[in-house]
């Protein structure tokens, strides 16, 4: 059974803000990270902006405790679906923006920009510029997850739970 990004935004409470998710730091667990970033990609797909494997993400964050957890959650995904992460560092947002409109790639910044500390957030941008209000409509409805990975992914140990997921997927290959 998969599930949805809508029916994880309900159900985590991260919801779309300014050009991406935000919510809790303490909501923005490993999956909710991973899901989104993969529904991002699962929509650039389906749109041509992404065709082949092994094309580059710009990947940047902010010096939140939470960046460095969810830029990990985020770097996953994108090597998930056979993408290249493309780790900027810590950088501000418009610089990795720029980079990815130059380099002609989409960028992903994890930020909780101007809200409290408790907060952490995902921008995305798509290689011709930022995520709109439909496009995050399109990314709500693209679905993710085998179940197992999905049962095991808590949010608790962000190496732990990947690595128990590469297992199960190896077991479920067989």
């Amino acid at each position: 059974m998969q599930t949805s990004i809508r029916e994880l935004m309900a159900n985590s409470g991260v919801a779309f803000g300014t050009s991406g998710a935000r919510g809790l730091a303490t909501a923005m667990t490993d999956l909710v990270c991973f899901a989104y970033t993969k529904g991002f990609l699962q929509y650039l797909q389906s749109i041509g902006e992404l065709k082949h494997a092994g094309e580059s993400v710009a990947v940047a964050g902010d010096y939140r405790p939470s960046t460095d957890r969810v830029m990990e959650a985020v770097c996953r995904a994108a090597d998930d679906m056979g993408y290249r992460a493309v780790n900027c560092g810590k950088i501000p947002s418009p610089a990795v923006a720029l980079f990815g409109l130059e380099q002609k790639i989409p960028a992903i910044m994890v930020t909780g920009s101007h809200i409290p500390d408790d907060r952490n957030g995902i921008k995305f941008n798509k290689a011709t510029g930022e995520v709109l209000k439909d496009d995050e409509q399109a990314m709500a409805s693209q679905t993710h997850l085998p179940p197992n990975f999905r049962i095991i992914l808590d949010g608790t140990s962000s190496n732990r739970v990947f690595y128990c997921c590469s297992v199960l997927s190896l077991i479920c290959e067989e």
